[in-house]
């Protein structure tokens, strides 16, 4: 069906990420993937209960492992977070890194890889949260983030400040789109910045309200 399938290359074994998924950078036309490390000398956990005895023998620690891990922190064509399913499949691709900072190109450059190696892009969502600037601020339990709560101790007359607000997980913010509709949207983009539509817009801008008659624009942008 076009799929893209993760193999590990040492096992030549479907790789399945669970719900967390696994850090992933490409580079010189190389996709490395990794489990994601945050505590060093982490012990993980044997998941047989069979084998909660054995714990000490059965796992091994492991050093924090980052995005910035893979090259030491040098330039890559794109980074972020990929699942796979139970048979490898590929299902979502998230463009998360705290080191990285993903924006349109690394999408773009991972989304051109999978489609020179043959890869249906319509089979897997991406997360477009931080290219469509989408919020993750919410307002703390007991209120709104924007009105201010009335101290009813002080018999009304006193007010506290608004609560301030908060910042959700990435991952409690997805905004999933199809793999090719990302695709044709960013090609589409950069094909009118290309041909300077976005600069005509913002000349368009320029013009005060009051003066933008169709030909007062045309002669402003021509």
């Amino acid at each position: 069906d076009g799929s893209a399938y993760v193999i590990d290359r040492h096992s030549q074994t479907p790789i399945c990420t669970g719900k967390e998924g696994w850090i992933f950078v490409l580079r010189d036309h190389v996709f490395y993937g990794s489990q994601k490390v945050i505590a060093p000398n982490k012990v993980e956990a044997s998941t047989n209960n069979a084998d909660e005895k054995n714990n000490n023998a059965t796992t091994k620690s492991r050093q924090r492992f980052h995005h910035s891990s893979f090259f030491g922190g040098k330039a890559v064509a794109s980074a972020g977070i990929f699942l796979t399913d139970e048979q490898g499949r590929l299902t979502h691709l998230y463009p998360h890194s705290g080191h990285y900072r993903p924006g349109e190109a690394h999408v773009q450059r991972v989304l051109f890889f999978m489609q020179q190696l043959g890869v249906e892009l319509s089979t897997f969502v991406v997360d477009m949260q931080q290219l469509f600037k989408v919020s993750r601020k919410f307002a703390p339990k007991g209120g709104n983030g924007n009105d201010a709560v009335d101290n009813k101790e002080n018999a009304g007359a006193v007010k506290q400040p608004a609560p301030q607000m908060k910042k959700a997980k990435k991952t409690d913010c997805l905004h999933l789109m199809c793999g090719l509709e990302i695709a044709c949207f960013l090609a589409h983009k950069a094909l009118m910045i290309e041909r300077g539509v976005f600069h005509q817009i913002h000349k368009i801008r320029r013009i005060p309200p009051d003066g933008r008659s169709v030909r007062n624009i045309l002669n402003h942008v021509n």
